[in-house]
This record gives C-alpha cells, structure tokens and sequence, in this order.
C-alpha cells in the first residue's frame, strides 16, 4: 500500500508491512491516532489516509477491505533470481507463474514471456497493473503482461490482492490483482547493475544495468524522470545442466500379466527400474538404420514383449524395432551394426536403452537437449513527469518503450526415410528405373540402395534381408518361429536432423497522461479526489521459425552418382536424382502432397531441382553447410495489439451518521478497446511443405466495453464498548462488452477489530473474465501433438491407474470397441483373449499434425470468492505479528484449450463416448496392410486438419481453497539483553493448500481430478527469511524455500489396480524440498551499496525421476553480484 510517512519507522512494526527482505502481508497493527515509539527515542510514525490498492477509497490502511501481499523494490533487486518472475514465484500464491523457462520447447511466439498466475488459476485470470491502470497484453489477442517490461529500478513496491476484484478493477480480476506502483517525485541519479549465474557451473549468466534520473523544476511543481535499462541473458541448453547429464531415465523391466487368469498383476518383480548413463540409438541425429525384422513375443504369462506383426515390405513400424542384428550405426562415412553395449529395458517391442554401447546420452538426445532458458536480450526506456497546475491538480504523462529479443532452440526435426528397391524397379542406372523417390508428407520420406552415400554394406543387407517371423504368444510359451523365413528387402533410416529454432522481437510502447485532483469540501462532501486518465499501449511481435523445407528435404537426400556427367558435366559426381532425372528429359511430378499431379513446369529453373544441394544423412557430421542451407527454410508471423482505457473516477467522505467516521463513497466509469491482428506463417509459407508451423493471418478483431462501478465504505463502530473499529464495504460494476454482452458483479467486505492486538477481514466477491480476442478469433494453424498415448492401446488400458480406474476401463474398453467397428476394425482391447494377435497396440513414432484455432462462441468466466482473514499483533511483544487469510475461489464457465493428449482420452473415458470431444479427434490414417495403423489417430499427409482440431471450449468449474499465513519478528539485542549483536529480522509467509480441484465432465457435475498434493501444487510451501544486521551497513539474509512432497502416482490408485509393484514406492512421492539461498548487502558508502547472493546453497536437487520442472529449481547452485549507486 501507498504510505505518507513523517518519519522513518525505526524499530515500529506496521504488521505485515514490514519484514525484512520479505514479501509480507499488508495488516497493520495501529489505529488512527495510536503512536508507538521505536529505540533510541526514536520519532513515532504517522499515518495519513491514502487510497489503498484493492480500493478507490481514501483511507487508513489498517481498514484496508482485503488481504494484501506486498514486496519491495530492494526484494526485486538483491534477489538472486535470473527474473522479476522468478523472484515473485517463491511466493506461495503465485508459485506457478509462467517463467522463461516455460516458454521454451514447442510453445511459440511466447520466448521470454514473464506472467503472473495468483492461485495457480492461470495468467489469464491475474489481472496486472501499472499504479492502478491497464497495460497492454504481451501477446496477440491475450491481456497478460509481460512483467519483464516493468523496469525494477522505477519500482516502488509491488501490491497484491489475492481475490477476486473485479468490481473495483474490471474484468480479469478473477484470481486477484498485481498492482505495481511506480517511485514518484524522483530526484538525483540512480544506478544499479547486476552480474549472475543462470546455471551451476556458469555455462550461461546474465547481467543488467539500469539507470534512473529525475529533477525537480519550477519551485518542486514539475518532477521530470527518465530511465534505461539494458538486461541480458544467455541461453540455457539441457547439456548445461549437471542431472541432466547423469543420463537417467527410468525403464520398463517387468511387465505384468493382463488377464487375472495368467497371473497377478502384482506378480512380485518391479516393473520400473532407473538406470544412470544410459544412451538411446534408435533416432539418433542424423540416424541409424534398422532392417526389417520381428521381435519375439514373449509368454503371456510374462508379456515383456508384446505381439507386433510384420508381414515383410510394410512401412508400418512394428516393423522396424532396433535389434543387434539388424540395425546400423555410423562412424563418419562408415557403417556397422550397433554396439548395444549392456542393453537395458525388457519391455516394449522397440528396446532402444543400453549402457556402454552406441546413441545418444539420455536427456542429451535430439529429442531432449533443448534450450531450457531462451537467449534473452532487452532495452527498456520510460520517461515520465508530473506536473501541479494549481494548488488542487495535478497533471501526470508517462511514455513507455521496451523491446526484447529471445532465441530458443526446440525440438530438432524428424525422419523416417524408407529404403527399398521394390516397387520402383531397378537403380537410377538401370534400364528398369521408374520415378524418383516418394516425399509422403513433412517427416516420412523413401530413397533407394543406390544412394549415393548409403554405405555399400547397408545397401547389400537391405537387398538379402530376410528375418524370422513369429506367430501369436500363448499362456506359458513364446511366440512360435514360422517358417520360411520373411524376405524383407526395406530399412529405416530414422533420425533428428537440423534444429528447429525461432527467434522472436517483441516492442511494446505505451503512453499514460491524466489529471487528478483534489478539494476540501466540495458542497456536502468533504476529501474529494478525482481522476482522469487515459492510456494506449501498443504491442508489435514478430516470430521467425526455423526448421527443413520437406520437399527439399526429399529431394537432396535422395541423391545418386552421375557416373556419366549428364548434370554438369563431371562424370561420377554426386547429384539429387531429379537432377539426373531432369538431365535425361523425364517429366517430374512435384512430390508436394496437396500438389502431387503437377508437373514442375520449368525444371531447369526451379530452384527446388536446379538449386537442389545432396544432402548426407547417414550419420551425424557427414552434412555439407551447402546442403543444409538449401534445406533450411523459416517464416515468420507478425503480430499487433492495440489498447486504449480511459478512466473517471471521483471519491469523497459524506455523513458520520454515529461518530464511527464519515460515509466513503467512490464513482465512475470506463471505457475500453482491445484490438489484435496479424500476418500468419501460411503467407510465409506459399504452398512449401515445411516441416514448421502454419497458420492463417489473424483477420482483424476487437471488443470495446463500457463499465460503470461505485464503492461504499460504511463505518459501523470506532472506540465502542462493542470493539476498536468495524466497518462495512461494498462494490459494484456493470458492463457492456460488445463481445460478451452485458452484466454485472458486486462485492462486500467487512473489517473488524475487537481490541487493537487483533483485526478480522472477510470478503466475498463475484468477478468474470470475457474471453480474450485469441479465444475467440484466434485463426486456425497447424501444431504437432508430442508425445501421444492412445487411451485404446490394449497395454494402456490394463495398466490405467487413477480414480476410479475399474470403471474408466470398462469404458475404455466399451468406447474404443464402438470407434473401431465404425471403421469395421475389430481389436482385443480389454485382453480377454488369451493371445496378442488380436490386441492393438500402435507405435506412433512422431507429432501428430493437428490444427489449433478460435471459438466465437465461448460464454464469459464468472467467479464468487471468499475470504477471512486474522491479523494479530499481541501488545506484549510490539514486534510481532501474524497473520492467516483464508480463501475460496470458484470459477465457472471455464475456458480451457485442451490438448490432444486430453481430447483422445476423454473421448472414451466416460460411461458413453463423449461427442464433444469424439468430434475433435480423427482416426483417418490410410488403409494399409497393418490394421494398427488404421486405426491409429492421424490423417494422411497434405490433410487439412489432421488429427486433432484444438482450440478452446467452456468446461465445467474450477475449484481452490486454502490457508495464506504469515508470521513478522524482529529484536534488537540492545534494546532486549543489553548487549549489541545487532539487529535480527525474521519472516515466514506460506501457503497451506486445501484443495485444488478441476472439474471437467459435465455430464458428471460432481466428478473432479484433484490436484491438491499433485506435483506442482504442494500441501504445504512457504518461504523462511531470517536477516540480520549486525551494524548499520551490513544485512545478511538465509532463505529457505520449502514445498511438501507431492504425488507422482496416488497409493490409493495403485491398491485399487492392485499394481503395488509398479515401481519402486519412493517414486511415487517427490519428497520434501528445500532451497537455501544466502545474500550480503553492504552500504560501502553513503551513496555505494553492494550486494552478492548464492542461490541454492547445497545444490539441492529434485528426484530424478521427476524430469525437468521449474518449480523445483533445477539449475543448481548460482552465484550473482550487484551494485546500486547514488552519486546524487
């Protein structure tokens, strides 16, 4: 809250306020009129009323109407945190704020972005604002702000209501408000720097300097200011990071029985073991190759090996599992079969995993080592003045502009290229040879033997290959040989090749200018205040990505040997074949899949053929800088916001109807307009198959809302023999939103202080949020769904664990058994045969193609929000005090976007097939001669929407309760033993989670996933500071951050599967964690202080099992240093 102080507080303690180094909550202990002397005949504190935030009327910040959180500027610059976001997150209510490091992976347009989420509700329903007034959102069609934009040196404090307020604030305001607000009156010249470590062992830093200037002019009327800021931050990849390198990964060593008539499925043996240096070979970068072959099925009584038939020519990838007889690996321009090493993983039909042998580390693989912290490199610059036209207005501008350049490096592009001479006739010298290769979408191409750089022994082997293929498991034996022997003349060459990387600029500009004044008296009001002010915020974005060209892919890995010169006239000569092709005369179809009956019209000019570089991609190294070029393409997509707010609003004081204190009343009115477009990739694009992400322009969209609200304050006691002071509130705004329509919310707070030691607060608020420009109007573009299980997968349903799991199996089973006969497939989903002939089990080796888009008709969120909070400062101990608020926040009408993962398992999960989201899944892979792969989720290439369409819905509530508390200590050894050891400052702010509840099934209104507990929302977190100050120049401060253990798997899921040896149990929790950080400061001189912190002092580190998870603090122990300098 915003304090006039007289005096400096010594050793006063206004509750909650003050803590040293600590974000506190905002209770005060004092009653108008009450001083309290500190040490050393130190002056008392006065307190004038001011507007606090969570209000917009004037007065003392004791009857503050709702909890506040509050943290200071000198948190935000001696914390050795990388980010303002990072810091802000060690605070229980916001613990699952997006961080940078959240925005790296597959995520675009979004590098670097830093959002508030109170509640972990999302950042969509955290409002956030700059002294009270909006700030254009940092990505197109959303109302987030990036609060990296906020310089830290023009920070006064940071308030923040943990509830909702959007009566007093507007729309958004659903899980509670940021307010920052900004230093005034500013004079003289500051400057701070700061140097850091992003990661143990200093592969990456980050440094900031920041300088802040402001006079006062023309008799102290005009204050002018201007600050810059440069901050910098090197990117973090997954080889940075010393777990990572370790090389653990969890595998299948045991798999259980799915018939109880085959035996338990607790049979005794683990089914999950950890292993430490182990290497993956089956897609490495660049590649291996692997032979057609069939892998054993193994007894059903003992399933390790499921049954995976391979008839022979199929590109199917049951086909192609990594065996030591069959798969190659590549040393420079060589080849020879892989060395598995110690081969570890027993399950699956595709064993990748070994130790001491061929691939790539675990979590350094292709797939994995990524960046992990996006290149981050910013300028900030703000200018602003105040100006006192009268005695009684004030006139106030800001001008605000900041750009931010970030690069990360997702995931690399994929593979799988299919070697075969049949169907194609003989090689490309051959009088039998017809058509060149085949492109069969973004990541599956085919080549033949007579590639030019297919090592000669590879070749030789795919054209002898044969393998032994095996019949159905039964109960006690292994899958039968059947005889003869498969001929098998195809491979797979499957890998990683060039990154694919986006780089993104993002420029925000935003222009504040307003009037506020004040009267006396102003007919029967007295303390009037008003306010108009006006604000437009501009957001400019462009994202470029990065990634292979498919077409150009395919045709420069298909390359060959000119053996006579006909391309360019050097005999033997390596060239892309529909280069030789083109030489000879042969018409050449174009192998774009949306294209695939047209003929290149002018070949020899085409720069897919004339400029067509061959491309090497067996084996990693062996890729000319040419040939990379030639098939490296980007597109970039450009995109506006557009804000404009206006605001009037008038307060003042009307009757003191019973000598409690007067009538507070405060009005006013809003109008606001959100404007969003863009340039989509797909203009970009222009008809290339690109191994990148597509996406339509985003036509011009917008909303305008008009709003109106008024606040009452009613004082109901002071200095009564029923208590020191009550007072009763309440708050209300219409609305007319030209998108979401019309309507309104209200709130009511009371405050209660029986006697001065204690104060009681409850609240209860309505609030909504309309769904943003990019919910609606979003346009539909291309994305990959990773990582997909399918929810029909026979494995998967007999090892499905969680709520209710019997029933959700039955359902499965049922569902899955009603989408397979529509396509007249008929498959064993539930095991109750006793072989896996007839299962289905699908392999998906890559990203699904899918769509992602707006919907025009979602409804608003609505909310209601309850509070109670306790503030208590005992008279007997003047420097302590605590604190506990209680909260309830239910949300309606949620707006989710779901991914596919969720879409497919929600289909089928329910007593009936869900037709919502039934309807946004596609199983319409082509028919082939393997059944799983028609039934597989998916679409053929050149389809427009593929296999899941994606885009938000209004789903059912959310639900979150728990307990804020905060305890404040501080003693002085002089004043409390007589002896000066120095000053000592303590502080403990937590969070206690009640439930955290997502209810997703509205054909079940009561049916919820509870996350409470679950990782990344613990029981239990809070933040221990203790700091102290031996003298008047140096402060040293211990943190701990703490967070409960979570759960991983809930026992009592895996006591209804009666899968109690699924893994080790210790996995199944993380254990508790705790971070300890150490900070100095030290005032060097008068106008010199220097600060260093050491964060994460033992280098503590999550469970590995665990993977990568921000909140647990995974880059060890960092050190950073920083000055801040006052010369004037």
């Amino acid at each position: 809250m915003l304090l006039k102080r007289k005096f400096l507080f010594g050793t006063t303690i206004l509750a909650g306020v003050m803590a040293a180094a600590a974000p506190a909550l905002a209770q005060s202990t004092q009653v108008p009129g009450v001083t309290v002397t500190g040490q050393q005949g130190q002056e008392a504190t006065e307190i004038e009323e001011v507007v606090v935030t969570g209000s917009r009327i004037r007065r003392d910040p004791v009857n503050s109407p709702t909890p506040l959180i509050q943290v200071e500027r000198e948190d935000l610059l001696s914390t050795g945190q990388a980010t303002v976001i990072d810091y802000l997150a060690t605070i229980p209510a916001l613990s699952n704020s997006l961080v940078p490091s959240d925005t790296t992976g597959s995520n675009l347009n979004d590098g670097g972005l830093e959002f508030a989420n109170l509640r972990s509700l999302g950042s969509g329903r955290t409002l956030t604002l700059i002294d009270g007034r909006r700030h254009v959102g940092s990505q197109a069609g959303t109302l987030q702000v990036d609060v990296s934009t906020i310089p830290r040196l023009l920070i006064q404090n940071i308030e923040i209501i943990t509830g909702g307020a959007s009566s007093v604030y507007g729309a958004d305001a659903v899980s509670g408000v940021l307010n920052y607000i900004l230093r005034k009156d500013f004079e003289g010249l500051e400057i701070d720097a700061n140097w850091g470590q992003l990661v143990q062992g200093g592969e990456a830093d980050t440094r900031r300097i920041s300088v802040l200037a402001g006079a006062n002019l023309l008799d102290d009327r005009l204050n002018i200011y201007a600050h810059g800021e440069y901050e910098r931050a090197e990117e973090v990849y997954s080889e940075h990071i010393d777990w990572l390198r370790r090389g653990r990964v969890a595998l299948g060593i045991d798999a259980d029985p799915t018939q109880a008539s085959l035996g338990p499925v607790n049979d005794g043996f683990i089914d999950v073991a950890e292993f430490y240096g182990a290497r993956r070979l089956d897609r490495p970068q660049w590649g291996s190759t692997t032979l057609a072959n069939m892998q054993r099925p193994s007894r059903l009584s003992d399933p390790d090996v499921p049954f995976a038939n391979c008839s022979g020519l199929s590109t199917s990838s049951a086909c192609f599992n990594v065996d030591p007889a069959y798969t190659y690996w590549y040393d420079g321009p060589t080849a020879r079969l892989a060395n598995f090493g110690q081969r570890i993983g027993n399950t699956g039909t595709n064993r990748p995993w070994n130790i001491g042998g061929d691939g790539e580390p675990a979590n350094l693989t292709a797939f994995n080592n990524r960046s992990q912290f996006p290149f981050q490199e910013s300028e900030r610059y703000q200018t602003g003045l105040t100006f006192q036209l009268t005695d009684n207005i004030e006139f106030y501008g800001e001008a605000k502009y900041t750009t931010e350049d970030t690069f990360d490096v997702g995931q690399f592009s994929f593979w799988d290229i299919f070697i075969t001479d049949a169907g194609f006739g003989g090689g490309i010298n051959s009088g039998s040879f017809v058509g060149p290769g085949l492109i069969n979408g973004t990541s599956q191409f085919s080549t033949r033997t007579d590639n030019a750089f297919l090592p000669a022994n590879v070749a030789t082997a795919i054209q002898n290959n044969t393998f032994v293929r095996y019949g159905p498991a039964t109960a006690n034996a292994d899958g039968p040989v059947l005889n003869p022997a498969q001929s098998g003349p195809i491979a797979n060459h499957r890998g990683f090749g060039i990154e694919r990387n986006q780089t993104n600029n993002r420029e925000i500009t935003r222009f504040v200018a307003g009037l506020e004044g004040n009267w006396d008296r102003v007919g029967f009001i007295d303390n009037v205040n008003w306010t108009l002010s006006y604000v437009h915020g501009e957001m400019n974005n462009v994202n470029r990505e990065q990634g292979p060209d498919a077409i150009r892919f395919g045709h420069a890995m298909d390359s060959v040997v000119d053996l006579a010169g006909e391309v360019n006239g050097r005999p033997g000569e390596i060239v892309c074949r529909v280069q030789l092709l083109n030489a000879r005369g042969i018409t050449i179809r174009e192998q774009n899949p949306n294209t695939a009956t047209t003929v290149y019209t002018d070949p020899n000019t085409n720069p897919e053929i004339a400029g067509c570089v061959p491309l090497n991609v067996f084996g990693k190294g062996n890729q000319s800088p040419e040939a990379i070029e030639y098939i490296t393409a980007a597109i970039r997509v450009r995109e506006t916001n557009e804000q404009e707010s206006a605001v009037a609003a008038i307060s003042g004081q009307l009757w003191d109807f019973w000598g409690a204190g007067p009538l507070g009343l405060a009005v006013g009115a809003e109008y606001r307009r959100e404007h969003t477009q863009g340039i989509g990739r797909s203009a970009d694009t222009a008809g290339r198959v690109l191994q990148l992400n597509t996406g339509a322009d985003f036509l011009p969209a917008e909303y305008e809302s008009e709003e109106w609200f008024a606040e009452m304050s009613l004082p109901l006691l002071r200095d009564s023999w029923m208590g020191e002071y009550a007072e009763l509130s309440a708050s209300y705004r219409a609305f007319d939103y030209t998108t979401a329509g019309e309507g309104d919310v209200y709130g009511v707070n009371l405050v209660y202080r029986p006697i001065r030691d204690i104060t009681f607060k409850t609240s209860f608020n309505t609030s909504f949020r309309a769904p943003t420009l990019q919910e609606g109007f979003r346009p539909f573009s291309q994305t990959f769904v990773n990582g997909f299980v399918d929810p029909c997968h026979t494995g998967v349903i007999a090892n499905f664990q969680g709520d209710d799991a019997a029933q959700t199996k039955a359902n499965r089973i049922a569902n899955c058994t009603q989408l397979a006969a529509a396509k007249g497939l008929a498959f064993d989903f539930g095991s109750t045969t006793v072989t896996q002939a007839d299962d289905y089990r699908p392999v998906y080796g890559s990203g699904i193609a899918s769509v992602l888009g707006g919907n025009t008709n979602l409804n608003p969120e609505e909310s209601e929000s309850f509070t109670f909070s306790t503030a208590i400062a005992p008279r007997m101990f003047p420097n302590l005090s605590l604190v506990l608020d209680y909260y309830e926040i239910t949300v309606n009408n949620v707006i989710i976007t779901p991914g596919g993962q969720f879409l497919a398992d929600d289909c089928v999960s329910n007593a009936q097939l869900n037709t919502q989201t039934c309807g946004l899944v596609f199983r319409n892979n082509p028919t082939t001669g393997d059944p799983f792969d028609n039934f597989k989720v998916g679409a053929p290439a050149g389809d427009p929407i593929g296999g899941f369409i994606l885009g938000p819905i209004n789903r059912s509530k959310l639900e979150t309760r728990g307990l804020d508390f905060t305890v404040n200590y501080s003693l002085d050894t002089e004043e409390a033993f007589g002896r000066n050891w120095g000053r000592f400052s303590y502080s403990l702010g937590g969070l206690w989670l009640i439930d955290q509840k997502n209810f997703t099934n509205p054909a079940d209104p009561n049916a919820f996933t509870d996350s409470t507990s679950g990782v990344f929302f613990p029981r239990v977190e809070f933040v221990s500071r203790l700091t102290w100050r031996p003298n008047d120049v140096l402060a040293m401060t211990w943190t701990a951050d703490w967070m409960s253990s979570q759960d991983l798997n809930k026992n009592r899921d895996l006591v209804a599967t009666g899968n109690l040896d699924n893994q080790p149990y210790d996995w199944n929790r993380t254990g508790n964690f705790t971070r300890h950080d150490f900070a100095v400061r030290y005032d060097l001189r008068d106008d010199l202080t220097l600060r260093a912190n050491v964060t994460n002092v033992f280098d503590t580190e999550a469970p590995p099992f665990l993977g990568f998870a921000s909140t647990f603090d995974p880059y060890g122990r960092r050190f950073n240093v920083g000055l801040n300098y006052r010369p004037f």
